[in-house]
């Protein structure tokens, strides 16, 4: 069976865990005018989602700052892509 190479993620939040998580920056792609997160389709990345979905504890405030860090991230490439507003 073939495996995906890669995960792909619109939701802030979930990217914010894995980024954490897997202690890994994602890649960015704009489609649509709606910026995506990017991380590796491997193991080690659906373990995390699966923890992440159990309810997994993460520190609040580095989780916050995560979330701050990837939205304007996200904003400004969505911007630079001709999506922005």
């Amino acid at each position: 069976m073939r495996q995906q190479k890669e995960f792909v993620t619109g939701d802030l939040w979930l990217a914010s865990a894995l980024t954490l998580l897997l202690n890994t920056n994602p890649d960015y792609r704009v489609s649509n005018g709606k910026t995506l997160f990017i991380f590796p389709g491997d193991d080690k990345t659906y373990e995390a989602i699966s923890e992440y979905n159990g309810g997994c504890s993460l520190p609040a405030y580095q989780y916050a700052e995560t979330i701050r860090k990837l939205k304007v991230e996200m904003l400004t490439r969505r911007q630079q892509a001709g999506g922005g507003q």
